[in-house]
């Protein structure tokens, strides 16, 4: 414990500080204008500008009763930050692995001038998990749209509605959520969208002490390898498991399977699909004062409903030189290999041998950072010129922009726009590929995130 001023009565075993107090136990820091305390019974009591901490989360208020062995407190007056939300309340009993908020509000916005927020006679929050409000009232520009009897929202992974654009779904309105159900983890998403109309897709998880299963269910979005998108309708099983350090070498192993039922609306094509892979990545090794060394590898099987198999195996490897604390260069080369094919269009791999050269300078600022990459594709025996920059337009506002160039057949093949804008409750993200050679495959993606409480509503 720190003070301006500390009295410590040695027969009862009690203190008294006053002025910048701060006192800590475990993981919990306390700060406050005075305290008094038990030696005996760990027991404190704070009052004046009382500021708790915990691991990530931090509450303020006016009094604050605690005790610094079992973790169990009072805070009266309380405000503070949980996960995305703002949380106040009239108190907050503390407790491990639960904290309870009376007469609380609760608001992913400015807390002094929400748009938006949620109050209740009750809020009990499951630290990292989730926050269950009772008797909840949703307000929206100061007025009572609804009330719920209860109101639960996730404190991990993205939650609440957004809206966006993009040249498989068009215009689409979307809701995704995540929720505990007891040892395993459920997330949902809902979209509606113009040109596919209306799709759904829920993944359960469980983690175990060094895999992570997962049953995926409905209409996922991926890219291939190149970023262009796909939407599959699939039904897996899924099996990831950590990766492992090998006791005989300084390389970290990871292996994942993947096993059910796939669809691919951009081509129709339905069939099931089995895969196995495994990668290698070695430690970063120091060749000099400012030459350093990595790779890695993959090996991946596919066989499919089709009768159709397929091997993949990659490896690459680099030299990375940091020449100043804002600039770096690296040598890299990666090699893909593959023997047999694909039904599908999504998980469509070709070989390829490229050499690159990258450079990168880190400006900060308004201009953030740029950078150049030179390679030469061995198998087309073609050299192309990449170019990006990183800007930050205001404290909210980002802007990149990347380009490429052939340099063999002298055409701009790609130039990319990515700006992301946050205020407030809402984040704006906006993506636009062009490629100025096949101007029809050019494509746009807009999401508007409302930073939102989520929700799974119990009557």
């Amino acid at each position: 414990m720190t003070a301006d001023r500390i009295e410590y009565d040695s027969l009862a075993r009690t203190l008294r500080a006053d002025g910048h107090v701060q006192a800590s136990g475990g993981d919990a820091v306390i700060t406050a204008d005075h305290l008094e305390g038990s030696a005996d019974t760990q027991e404190v009591t704070a009052s004046g500008h009382v500021v708790l901490t915990q691991g990530l989360t931090t509450a303020t208020g006016t009094l604050l009763t605690y005790n610094l062995g079992t973790k169990v407190g009072r805070m009266e007056n309380m405000a503070g930050q949980f996960g995305p939300l703002h949380v106040s309340g009239q108190a907050i009993e503390i407790a491990p692995g639960q904290d309870v908020v009376s007469e609380a509000s609760m608001t992913p916005c400015d807390p002094d001038h929400p748009f938006y927020k949620v109050t209740a006679k009750k809020i009990v929050i499951v630290p990292d998990q989730s926050v269950t409000a009772y008797d909840a009232s949703l307000w929206v520009g100061g007025v009572r749209v609804i009330t719920l009897p209860s109101y639960t929202a996730g404190l991990r992974g993205r939650s609440g509605p957004s809206l966006g654009y993009n040249s498989l779904d068009g215009a689409y309105i979307e809701y995704a959520n995540s929720f505990p159900v007891g040892g395993w983890r459920d997330e949902y998403r809902i979209r509606l969208a113009t040109t596919t109309s209306l799709s759904a897709e829920n993944i359960l998880s469980e983690r175990a002490a060094d895999h992570l299963w997962k049953v995926d269910l409905g209409r996922s979005q991926v890219q291939d390898v190149n970023g262009t998108l796909f939407n599959i309708d699939r039904y897996t099983l899924d099996l990831e498991y950590d990766r492992e350090r090998l006791s005989w070498a300084p390389i970290d192993l990871g292996v994942e399977a993947h096993a059910g039922s796939y669809r691919e609306l951009a081509t129709g094509i339905a069939t099931p699909r089995a895969e196995g892979l495994a990668t290698i990545t070695t430690d970063t090794f120091r060749l000099g004062p400012r030459l350093f060394a990595s790779a890695g590898g993959l090996a991946r099987y596919d066989t499919y409903g089709t009768g159709q198999q397929r091997t993949v195996l990659e490896g690459s490897a680099a030299l990375t030189s940091p020449l100043s604390i804002w600039a770096s260069a690296s040598l890299s080369y990666s090699g893909i290999g593959v023997s047999g094919a694909t039904p599908f269009l999504f998980d469509l791999i070709n070989p390829s041998s490229v050499a690159s050269l990258s450079y990168t300078y880190i400006f900060g600022g308004f201009v953030q950072s740029a950078g150049a990459n030179l390679s030469y594709d061995f198998l087309a025996q073609q050299t192309t010129l990449g170019l990006n920059v990183g800007m930050t337009i205001t404290p909210t506002t980002a802007l990149s922009v990347s380009s490429e160039y052939n340099v063999t057949t002298r055409q701009l093949t790609e130039v990319d726009y990515a700006v992301n804008v946050r205020c407030d409750c809402v984040t704006v993200g906006f993506v636009y590929r062009t490629f100025p050679q096949s101007p029809s495959a050019n494509n746009l993606m807009l999401t508007v995130q409302l930073n939102s409480l989520g929700s799974n509503v119990t009557f």
